[in-house]
C-alpha cells in the first residue's frame, strides 16, 4: 500500500478531518481565551497603577515631594513590578524623576493626552499597549506608567506552548488513528483471506486473532458462525447423498426382486398376498427413513426457530416420566428420578421437538435394555445451565462405539434384530443444535449415561478463537 493510496482511502480522509475539526476546536478555545486574558491584563494594569499613584501621592501629602523623590530612587517601592515606572515633575515642569529606560520620558507626558491613558506601541508581533495615569502633587505632578509588554510576552510564550501541545496532541491522535484502523485493516483482510479460502473449498478455514473484543472481533465471530453453519450444511448434503446410495440401495433392491418374483412367478393367491405386504413394509420403511432425513435437515436448517417459546424443562420432564414410567414398569425395569426442587429457568426452544428428544434416549433405554435394568432421570441446575441426564446401567455402548452412534443408519450389531433405522441419536442431536445445547454419550460403568447440557449463555465466545461451544460431535 502506497502513500499515495492511504491518502486516498475514506479512513485517511476521515481521520484528516478529524485532526483539522481538532484543530479548530483548541484554536477557538484559545482565542477566547486571548480575548478574555487581555482584558484581565488590562483591567490588571490599571488597578495596578492606579493603587500606586494613590500610595505615592499619601505618601507625599504626608512627608513632601523630595522625601517622595528619595524614595522611589530607592528602588525599593518598584521591586517586582515588572514594566511599572514613575515620572515627577517640579512645579515648573521641571523633571525630577523618570525611572523607565524603554520609555522615554516625553513619550510617556505625551500618554496623558490619550483617550484613558492608552498608547499602542510597536507593530506586528511586537505590538503592546502603555497605560499611565497621573495625580498633582504638593509642589510638582506625578505620573505612573506600566507597559503590557512582559505580560504580552508572557502570552506569547503560553501561546506557543499551546501550539506545541496542540501539535503534539493532533500528532498523537493521528498515529494512534493510523495503528487502529492499520489493525482494523489487517482483521479485515484476514477475513476477505479466509472467505476467498472458504470459497475455494477450505471448508475448515476459520477468521482467529486475539483480543480485545470489539467489533471486528464481533464479526469475525458473526463470519465463523456462519461459516460453520455453511459447512454442516455442506456436509449434511453430502452425508445425505451418500446415506441414500449406501443404507437405501439394498431395500430398493429387496423390494425389487419381490415385485419381480410376483411378476414372473405364478404364485397362488395366499403367497402373492404375502409379497405384496412385504412390499408394503419395505416401501413403509423406506418413507420412514425419507421422512426422518426430512426432519433433520429441517432441524439443522434452523427454521423452527421462528416459532420458539419460553419453555419449562422442569415440567417437561415431568410430563415426560409420567407418560413412560408405566412402560418402564411393565418392561420390568426400574425408574429412578432426581429433579431440582428449586424453581428452574426457562429455556427458548420448541417443547414438542425437546420432549422428541429426550422421548428418543428413553425409548432407547427401554428397548436396548433387559428386565432389571435401573432408568435414571435426572434434572440439574446450575449457574452455567441446565443439564438433563437419562443413565441405566445396562449393557451400554463400547466407548469405541460411541462416536459411530452419531453417524446416521448406524446400528450396532446387537441392536440390528431390533426395530428402527439408525436415526434416532442424529435427530436428538439436531433438535440440541437447533436449541444450542449439548449432547454428551458417556460409559455410565455399567450403562450407558445420556447428558444434555442447555447453557446459560448460549452465545458464550471463547477466548481468541470467537466460537461458542457446541454439541460433541457432527451429524
Amino acid at each position: 500500500m502506497t502513500a499515495n493510496d492511504c491518502t486516498r482511502r475514506p479512513q485517511f480522509k476521515y481521520s484528516a478531518g478529524l485532526a483539522l475539526l481538532v484543530i479548530a476546536a483548541s484554536s477557538v478555545v484559545f482565542y477566547c481565551t486571548a480575548l478574555d486574558s487581555t482584558a484581565s491584563i488590562e483591567h490588571q494594569v490599571l488597578t495596578r497603577i492606579n493603587q500606586l499613584r494613590d500610595s505615592l501621592v499619601a505618601y507625599d501629602t504626608r512627608l513632601g515631594i523630595r522625601p517622595l523623590v528619595e524614595l522611589v530612587q530607592g528602588g525599593a517601592i518598584l521591586q517586582a513590578r515588572d514594566g511599572v515606572f514613575i515620572s515627577i515633575a517640579d512645579a515648573h515642569g521641571e523633571p525630577l524623576l523618570h525611572t523607565s529606560n524603554e520609555i522615554p520620558k516625553p513619550e510617556a507626558w505625551e500618554a496623558l493626552k490619550a483617550p484613558k491613558g492608552t498608547v499602542s506601541r510597536g507593530s506586528g508581533l511586537d505590538a503592546h499597549h502603555l497605560f499611565v495615569t497621573s495625580a498633582p502633587l504638593s509642589e510638582g505632578k506625578l505620573l505612573v506608567g506600566q507597559s503590557d509588554r512582559q505580560l504580552l510576552e508572557a502570552r506569547q510564550s503560553l501561546f506557543v506552548r499551546f501550539v506545541l501541545l496542540n501539535g503534539a496532541a493532533v500528532a498523537t491522535l493521528s498515529l494512534l488513528d493510523l495503528f487502529f484502523r492499520r489493525r482494523a485493516h489487517l482483521r479485515l483482510v484476514a477475513m476477505k483471506a479466509t472467505l476467498a479460502a472458504f470459497n475455494a473449498g477450505a471448508t475448515d478455514r476459520r477468521v482467529s486473532f486475539s483480543e480485545p473484543i470489539d467489533c471486528y472481533y464481533e464479526l469475525a465471530y458473526a463470519i465463523n458462525e456462519t461459516l460453520d453453519r455453511t459447512q454442516v450444511l455442506i456436509q449434511n448434503l453430502n452425508y445425505t447423498s451418500s446415506d441414500v446410495a449406501h443404507n437405501l440401495k439394498k431395500p430398493l433392491t429387496r423390494l425389487r426382486q419381490r415385485l419381480e418374483v410376483m411378476y414372473d412367478g405364478d404364485l397362488p393367491d395366499t403367497d402373492f398376498k404375502c409379497k405384496i405386504g412385504e412390499a408394503i413394509e419395505e416401501i413403509d420403511s423406506l418413507a420412514t427413513k425419507f421422512e426422518a432425513l426430512l426432519n433433520i435437515g429441517q432441524l439443522q436448517s434452523g427454521d423452527h426457530r421462528s416459532r420458539f417459546v419460553d419453555v419449562d424443562l422442569k415440567s417437561l420432564v415431568t410430563q415426560v416420566i409420567e407418560l413412560y414410567e408405566p412402560m418402564i414398569i411393565d418392561s420390568w425395569q426400574k425408574l429412578e428420578v432426581s429433579i431440582s426442587t428449586e424453581p428452574v429457568r426457562t429455556v427458548r426452544g420448541d417443547r414438542e421437538l425437546l420432549m422428541e428428544m429426550l422421548v428418543n434416549f428413553i425409548e432407547n433405554a427401554i428397548l436396548h435394555c433387559p428386565p432389571g435394568t435401573k432408568i435414571r432421570i435426572a434434572l440439574e441446575q446450575s449457574m452455567a445451565g441446565i443439564t438433563i441426564t437419562i443413565a441405566d446401567d445396562g449393557p451400554g455402548i463400547p466407548p469405541s462405539e460411541i462416536e459411530n452412534v452419531f453417524r446416521r443408519f448406524y446400528r450396532l450389531d446387537a441392536s440390528r434384530t431390533k426395530p428402527g433405522h439408525g436415526l434416532g441419536v442424529p435427530c436428538s442431536v439436531a433438535i440440541a443444535e437447533l436449541h444450542r445445547a449439548r449432547i454428551e454419550l458417556s460409559d455410565n460403568k455399567p450403562g450407558l449415561k445420556v447428558e444434555i447440557y442447555f447453557p446459560a449463555n448460549s452465545r458464550k465466545k471463547l477466548p481468541k478463537l470467537g466460537l461458542r461451544p457446541r454439541s460433541g460431535l457432527r451429524v
